[in-house]
């Protein structure tokens, strides 16, 4: 399964802006445009990269809003896979955590980021929001054999960071810059069940 991207969906609201009714024959909807609402849990503001969209349906008359499923779930604590053949969204529960004031009780998870005990590579990549002063703990748990993984961070200048991972659990601290900080892991092994990497935000 790959990273889900609300990227695709939010480009596909645009059309519709533009006056392309027809990109939404096929799904009842009958206009949506770019929301400037904000989200906040327990009165914590959710920071999102990508704003809300608000849509009305075929023979509605009162707009619905439509989040970035895979930004909001992560404020709450879970990674997101979008699995495309069955078309399914898996949320992956980030650590057993459970959300608190915005984050969760260990922090704020922004990535999760695991293959499938079927498969022998990973190729995941995101992005996640930062302010100063803040540290991003990266803990690791492996036990693939046979290949390494690589985690590389870019901060919002676009420096890299790069972490290899091998067969051994690990923990790292990055301190953070403010602005938006991008990453990328891939990697393929031999043998050897799950490599997680579980990025949180303190």
């Amino acid at each position: 399964m790959k990273k889900f991207d609300g990227k695709s969906f939010v480009a596909g609201v645009i059309v519709g802006t533009l006056g392309i009714s027809t990109a939404f024959a096929a799904t009842g909807i009958r206009s949506a445009v770019l929301s400037n609402t904000g989200i906040t849990l327990r009165g914590a503001s959710l920071l999102l990269e990508r704003p809300l969209v608000s849509v009305v349906m075929e023979g509605e008359q009162t707009a619905g809003l439509y989040v970035p499923a895979d930004e909001v779930f992560e404020k709450l604590g879970y990674g997101v896979s979008y699995d495309g053949e069955k078309n399914i969204l898996d949320l992956i529960p980030g650590g057993g955590s459970q959300a608190v004031n915005g984050g969760t009780a260990q922090g704020n998870v922004v990535m999760d980021l695991t293959n499938h005990e079927d498969q022998l590579n990973i190729a995941e990549s995101g992005s996640f929001q930062a302010e100063s002063d803040q540290i991003l703990v990266i803990s690791v748990t492996s036990d693939i054999k046979g290949g390494t993984v690589d985690l590389f961070l870019f901060d919002p200048t676009g420096k890299e960071q790069r972490i290899t991972i091998g067969s051994s659990d690990m923990t790292k601290e990055i301190h953070l810059e403010k602005g938006t900080w991008q990453y990328n892991c891939s990697g393929m092994f031999k043998e050897g069940g799950i490599v997680r990497i579980v990025g949180t935000i303190k």
